[in-house]
């Protein structure tokens, strides 16, 4: 069931994207500690402090598809290479940072570009350019299980970074991970693929290709998709250790839970690609929307006090929502809109992601901050998360019929 590509080339560059996105989610994710003690150490307001991870991702939103391009002219090296630089220069201005607006300038545009470029549309983009449609869900599960336990290792991490060194030698040490670890990771480990380094569309034939696509609604489900895919996830990431502690649940207790959920989210992205090659995109995706709107319920239960059971269901409940909605997102986009540039559209979905990730969190942080509660932004995650699988069912119902006119246009 979890069996990597059968080419060795391809195999080798499921295995490096996996441990690159190992690091790069690891840190990512690890933002919902360094939120916790922005708001209880630093002072600053949940919307606030929301902000910067919102400005990241607009950012990433951004530079993603910018990113997709790069890879169909250039190839993974130098595109990625760029991005890891990026990475490590934004932590070590956020050790840096005195102020929210430091931060918001190193962690929300330097850092943020660097996430965009090396981020989970361009990944998925170099993964489908080496696998084809049979083997896809697989291989992008098991290059996204990385995301998971980078979870499992970089959130407890960073949390006893900050205990022992506060957040700025926190942040510094994690700029260290990425200019040692993960820059020669990218550029040693990846390669553009022969067709691809042979086979270059024209120009014309470019342009009369999108015009179709920006004429097809499975296109736009699909852009709809990536708007509410992982807004709804991102939000519980920034929100969820502040809203565990606020139910008394220790910082440590929910650093545990949180990288209990990636260990659990690893092995549910390489079981949902099963799941997605053997009984289609859209059967995966709506297990993991069921799992996130569970962990929203449970959420929302932890409000009146928190136990072990719910913080151990709330770890399977999350991990089946962060195992299905990017990886299941790119997958749909490459199988359906290949010919318009793999790196293009999966930018484009990237994009969309970090648009998504940027709002989510915000407006959660902007209801918790004048309510006092987190009820009404955990039932707009919620109706977020039922959007997102509308839209996915339409895209993928509707995709094949209209595919074939607009891709045989070039």
């Amino acid at each position: 069931m979890t069996r990597l590509p059968a080419s060795p080339s391809a195999a080798r560059i499921v295995l490096v994207c996996g441990l690159s996105l190992f690091i790069i989610f690891g840190i990512r994710l690890s933002f919902s500690v360094f939120f916790a003690e922005f708001v209880l150490a630093e002072g600053w307001s949940s919307e606030a402090a929301a902000t910067i991870f919102s400005l990241n991702m607009l950012v990433f939103a951004i530079t993603a598809p910018l990113a997709g391009l790069a890879l169909d002219r250039y190839g993974p090296r130098p595109v990625f290479g760029l991005g890891a630089c990026l990475m490590a220069g934004g932590l070590w201005l956020c050790s840096e940072a005195r102020s929210l607006d430091d931060l918001r300038l190193a962690y929300g545009f330097v850092f943020g570009a660097g996430l965009g470029i090396t981020g989970l549309g361009p990944q998925a983009s170099v993964i489908a350019s080496w696998v084809g449609p049979a083997q896809r869900g697989r291989a992008l599960g098991i290059a996204f299980a990385g995301t998971g336990a980078g979870s499992l290792v970089f959130v407890p991490l960073a949390n006893e970074l900050i205990t022992q060194y506060d957040w700025r030698g926190a942040y510094l040490a994690l700029a260290m991970i990425c200019l040692l670890l993960l820059l020669p990771l990218l550029t040693i480990g990846l390669r553009r693929p022969p067709a691809a380094a042979q086979t270059r569309a024209r120009p014309a034939q470019r342009n009369g290709n999108w015009r179709a696509l920006l004429r097809m609604p499975a296109f736009w489900a699909l852009m709809l998709v990536g708007l509410t895919a992982l807004g709804p996830l991102r939000s519980l990431t920034v929100h969820q250790v502040a809203l565990m502690e606020s139910a008394g649940v220790a910082r440590s207790l929910a650093a545990a839970v949180v990288g209990a959920a990636g260990v659990l989210a690893s092995v549910g992205f390489v079981t949902m690609g099963w799941v997605s090659d053997r009984h289609g995109r859209t059967a995966a995706f709506s297990i993991g929307a069921a799992g996130l709107l569970g962990a929203v319920g449970l959420l929302l239960a932890m409000q009146t006090g928190a136990s072990a059971g719910l913080l151990a269901a709330y770890a399977v409940l999350y991990a089946l929502g962060e195992a299905t909605r990017s990886s299941q997102s790119t997958a749909l986009a490459s199988d359906i809109f290949h010919r318009q540039g793999l790196g293009a559209i999966n930018g484009l979905v990237g994009g969309m992601f970090g648009l998504g990730a940027a709002l989510g969190p915000w407006l959660v942080g902007r209801i918790h901050d004048e309510s006092g509660s987190y009820t009404g932004g955990l039932l707009l995650v919620a109706a977020l998360a039922l959007v997102s699988l509308v839209a996915f069912v339409i895209a993928g119902q509707k995709a094949r019929a209209p595919t074939t006119s607009a891709t045989d246009s070039a």
